[in-house]
């Protein structure tokens, strides 16, 4: 037996690792989405808490900020009070730990509410994909319907999955050459998230 496992040491040792190997990336693959949100005001750089619509006012400046612990997909979209007026701020995967930053977002007329809808998840949501790459070559009423339709759909969906209370955590990242170290809400517990920020002025 002792002659056995000595000749069949190698092939053993490399055999367990393989396997270890196999279960870390599995449970890599497996595991639900953790990431951060936060919604800047641009001007003062303070965190906007955004679990309620925010109150503004015309001509205050808001950006987006997102970080993932995990490389995953994301889609942001901003859809005006009337509902006219939409556009795909960003789409295409993030990587794990890299801050993803808006462009620097004005209120303007009319009165009602901005919405943006944060879609992240740990696999290309190839649907939305498909709705944003038909929306951008024709942004018509038919495609921009059907671009918000998906994100409905989607949010309804991962609406019947229960996630984990989300938490305040500290995100620090470096923008405009400067070193922020701000607060943000954290999400995990699912592989799906759609996130809406509103924002009435």
């Amino acid at each position: 037996m002792k002659t056995f496992f000595a000749k069949h040491k190698k092939v053993a040792l490399l055999f367990i690792l393989i396997f270890c190997f196999t279960a870390a990336v599995s449970a890599q693959q497996n595991r639900a989405v953790t990431w951060t949100l936060a919604l800047q005001n641009f001007k003062t750089g303070d965190m906007v808490p955004f679990g309620a619509p925010v109150q503004s006012w015309i001509g205050e400046q808001f950006r987006l900020v997102i970080r993932p612990d995990a490389d995953c997909f994301c889609y942001v979209i901003y859809e005006s009070p009337t509902g006219d007026d939409v556009a795909v701020l960003y789409s295409g995967p993030l990587k794990r730990n890299e801050f993803w930053y808006s462009m620097v977002l004005e209120l303007e007329p009319p009165a009602g509410s901005e919405s943006f809808f944060i879609v992240t998840s740990r696999d290309e949501q190839r649907t939305l994909s498909q709705r944003i790459t038909a929306f951008k070559s024709n942004s018509n009423t038919v495609q921009r319907r059907a671009l918000m339709n998906e994100v409905f759909r989607i949010r309804t969906e991962a609406s019947r999955l229960r996630e984990a209370p989300e938490k305040p955590v500290l995100m620090g990242g470096a923008s405009r050459g400067s070193s922020d170290r701000n607060q943000g809400v954290e999400y995990s517990g699912l592989d799906i998230y759609v996130k809406t920020i509103s924002i009435e002025h």
